[in-house]
């Protein structure tokens, strides 16, 4: 499932494109200028854009552009009526991932959105609010922390990729490791493992190391919000 949002001025065609991606399964919102669309992508930081060329305040490619300067990584897909070689070559090197023609196949649509979804998943981080103790999936799920869990997460992150022994592990967790039993800290692990496996189809960022303790292995990226 991905977060999507459509601009096109054209208001049947646009509110057709979000029925039709919430069916199959995704979140749509639209967006009928690009001043809607800017402020709608601001509150929300959807995971793919949909947008008309041509729309009545501005053309299409320069909010590709301001997206791809301002270092956003989203999905983006185009429309046009114009089915030029010029065109598209204009749209791809202003940061374009599909162009489409109108008028809008919805199979096709779904397949590119699709596969769009998918590869930005695999590379979408994980993002763990230190404040709130919340960790936030590729696939933009929600999973609460205690306290303890989080400290755990942060002791890794900061690590930035080195195996955490659990020695350091247990005095993250402000435990006295000459006291603590450390099959407690293999119930903790596992429990903490099963609660985000429970929350998300992404693969579980960290690994044990055996003999050594724990990391966030390297291509799993991890982030502060």
């Amino acid at each position: 499932m991905a977060q999507i949002l459509v601009l096109d001025d054209e208001s049947e065609i646009c509110e057709e494109i979000v029925y039709y991606l919430e069916q199959q399964g995704h979140q749509a919102m639209q967006a009928y200028s690009i001043g809607t669309f800017n402020t709608s992508y601001d509150q929300q930081k959807p995971d793919i854009v949909i947008i008309d060329r041509m729309l009545p305040d501005g053309d299409g490619l320069d909010v590709v552009r301001r997206l791809r300067t301002s270092g956003q990584r989203c999905g983006v897909v185009m429309f046009t009526a114009k089915d030029g070689s010029q065109d598209r070559i204009e749209g791809y090197q202003c940061g374009a991932d599909h162009y489409l023609t109108k008028p809008v196949r919805m199979q096709e649509l779904g397949a590119v959105v699709q596969t769009l979804a998918w590869r930005l998943q695999a590379v979408a981080p994980w993002l763990l609010n230190r404040s709130t103790y919340l960790l936030r999936t590729p696939a933009k799920d929600r999973v609460q922390l205690t306290a303890a869990e989080t400290a755990f997460l942060v002791c890794l992150l900061e690590a930035q990729g080195k195996p955490v022994t659990r020695h350091e592990v247990v005095l993250a967790l402000d435990k006295n490791p000459s006291s603590y039993d450390s099959r407690n800290l293999d119930v903790f692990f596992m429990r903490l493992k099963q609660k985000i496996t429970q929350s998300s189809e992404a693969p579980f960022p960290i690994k044990t190391v055996h003999g050594v303790g724990y990391c966030i292995p390297t291509g799993m990226a991890l982030s502060d919000i």
